[in-house]
């Protein structure tokens, strides 16, 4: 049962070998099991360590400690098994005013998956206030690996939270592709009011099966994940099994609801011993994958390079690897879904993570022997002397409907900027620019040494976006319907969404709830536009006796706190009772039910271990739900 090997071996030593322009020198030592490297944001020049004993350092910009510890919850984590710990940090954007911040941990003496979130001490911005823990997500775990445990916010400002599959072998609850479990899963989140979560309105299971914090599911271990800073593309790197690695991808254009996968598929091959018959229809492949024998054997994710320093790694995926600690390097120049590899450079160490400063420049947590302090923190050194100069890969740039755009170049720490337009300058010493008029445009930048660089020339033209629509889709569908056909306007785009299959909507394959239909287009200018409607699925009476359809209960097994889920074909005022094995009430609790679907939080005080039963009465009868408290 494999993953994550943090070695008890380290060697201080780097040998570049296929990839010239770079190399990995240490910047800061005397760490103990890093995990971790996130920035605050915002200019911020200090990076946070995480320490899998549930302690976060801070370190300047010359690597130099800061005094003191920013948070310390070492007596909350599980630490027994290397998968479990402190494993991940989160700063959201607003963090400078709200000061608070997120944490992905196992909890002592339970294993349960805890995202919580945290504040800063108002008088000391190198402090945390570990009393301040609100948990935001209690997830129940089965085994002791496949934690998970990296989380990132988005450029739509939500929070994104990747999770392991629960562990063992071949995850044989196939809780990976359950969509009433939070295991191997990335979920979104709302977590900008300050209390409880809730779920942004355009999560792709809002309304249908499924739980509606689930953006994306098929993954097995996504120990470290991504978003590419410039556009906002995820880079997932999903831990295999026995044979393969995978880097899975998203474009930022997703409306979610991907299907990576896993456990039928490792990689490209359907894994056999899963199940013979494990076959799946809507499976997104990866865009890179490794084979034990010849690559890597414990994929870590990493990042696309933007930044500022070393014009030769720009726009490069970099990734790499527990157990070989090998660098990998992707471009990700493509044609239509065609990713190429660039070259490859491996190291010695036993390496946990990657990181990025406020400024983009990348990092390698080095886990070295596990000891107090043999841990370190590696930088990428690029082709000194060539800042980057970078505007667009393309010649030209189209606006589309719009009145002004923002040009811009990646933001170096103490760089100055000379923009240039049509051949004259344009005022300012900032790494972006406002435009409101067409022409050429190019930047020359000029970094901490004097060295500078000069970007290709790009020609902005303003021009209008097109209109999009499209029409045949009615509000309102019963299940049996049959198949619609969807007229776009123009014609030459994509549709999608549940049920969508080429031109036509399906309530059938939808299923009962509410669902949005996207129909996207872009010109020939690259002006791309989104058209969606709002349609709903109903059972419609006769299909069922009962006023509740689609009744599902999770997690289970559970706590005694549980969610149920369903639709009520019209309202009521419903019993909901829970009885033991003997058929013993211990809890009952009468419900208000308004026409559609709900979802309600269960919390049965007092509840012992045992199996018990939910009786969901209406004016039809009951319906039970059998589960399991652990």
């Amino acid at each position: 049962m494999k993953k994550l090997y943090f070695a008890s071996l380290f060697i201080l030593l780097f040998s570049v070998k296929s990839y010239s322009q770079l190399s990995l020198v240490t910047f800061s030592t005397g760490f103990t099991q890093p995990v971790d490297i996130k920035n605050a944001g915002a200019d911020d020049s200090r990076l946070f360590i995480v320490e899998r004993l549930g302690y976060i350092k801070i370190i300047d910009s010359t690597g130099a400690h800061r005094p003191g510890i920013f948070l310390d919850i070492h007596t909350k984590v599980e630490t027994a098994y290397n998968e479990r710990g402190l494993l991940g940090l989160a700063f959201p954007p607003d963090y400078h005013t709200t000061g608070y911040f997120y944490c992905y941990y196992t909890q002592k003496t339970t294993g349960r998956i805890h995202v919580s979130r945290f504040s800063v001490s108002a008088s000391n911005p190198d402090s945390a206030v570990s009393s301040s823990e609100q948990v935001l997500l209690d997830i129940y775990h089965w085994n002791l690996n496949h934690d998970g445990g990296d989380l990132n916010f988005g450029p739509d400002g939500y929070l994104y939270i990747g999770t392991g599959d629960g562990g063992s072998q071949n995850d044989p609850g196939n809780r990976s592709q359950n969509l009433d479990t939070l295991m191997g899963k990335l979920m979104r989140i709302d977590v900008s009011g300050g209390g409880a979560y809730t779920i942004p309105s355009t999560n792709p299971f809002v309304g249908v099966h499924g739980r509606d914090e689930i953006w994306a599911y098929g993954l097995r271990n996504p120990w470290r994940w991504s978003f590419d800073r410039w556009n906002g593309d995820i880079w997932i790197g999903d831990v295999g099994q026995d044979h393969w690695e995978e880097v899975d991808y998203q474009r930022s254009s997703s409306h979610g609801g991907e299907n990576y996968g896993w456990h039928c598929y490792e990689g490209l091959v359907q894994n056999t011993a899963a199940s013979p018959n494990c076959t799946i229809t809507n499976k997104v492949d990866p865009i890179l994958v490794k084979n034990h024998t010849t690559g890597m054997k414990a994929i870590i994710g990493g990042y696309v390079y933007r930044g500022a320093k070393f014009s030769g790694l720009f726009g490069k995926y970099f990734y790499t690897d527990n157990i070989t600690s090998a660098i990998g390097i992707r471009s990700i120049t493509h044609v239509g879904n065609n990713f190429y590899d660039s070259a490859a450079v491996s190291a010695n160490g036993s390496f946990t993570s990657m990181g990025e400063d406020a400024f983009g420049e990348l990092y390698v947590a080095n886990y070295g022997a596990g000891t107090t302090g043999t841990g370190t923190i590696l930088r990428f050194q690029g082709q000194t002397c060539l800042p980057v100069a970078y505007i667009s890969d393309r010649d030209t740039l189209f606006v589309c409907g719009a009145l002004s755009t923002t040009l811009h170049t990646p933001n170096g720490n103490g760089f100055h900027y000379v923009w240039s337009w049509s051949g004259g300058p344009v005022a300012g010493d900032t790494s972006s620019i406002s435009i409101t008029q067409g022409g050429d445009y190019h930047v020359t930048v000029i970094d901490t040494s004097a060295c500078l660089n000069t970007s290709s020339t790009v020609h902005v033209s303003f021009v209008t976006a097109p209109v999009v629509s499209f029409s045949g889709l009615d509000t309102l569908y019963c299940i049996y319907n049959s198949a619609v056909p969807l007229t776009p306007s123009p014609v030459g785009g994509t549709f999608s969404g549940h049920g969508v299959s080429g031109t036509n909507f399906d309530p059938s394959v939808a299923g009962v709830g509410t669902h949005t239909i996207y129909y996207t287009y872009s010109d020939g200018n690259g002006c791309t536009e989104t058209s969606s409607q709002s349609v709903r699925v109903d059972i419609c009476a006769g299909v069922t006796d009962h006023s509740l359809v689609n009744v599902s209960l999770f997690p289970n097994p559970n706590t005694g706190n549980f969610i149920l889920r369903f639709y009520a074909q019209k309202d009521e005022v419903m019993s909901m009772e829970v009885t033991d094995v003997l058929g013993q009430p211990v809890y009952k609790e009468d419900v208000h039910i308004s026409e559609g679907a709900h979802q309600l939080n269960f919390s049965v005080p007092g509840i012992s271990n045992g199996i018990y039963s939910l009786n969901i009465y209406d004016g039809k009868g009951s319906i039970v739900k059998n589960f399991v408290v652990n």
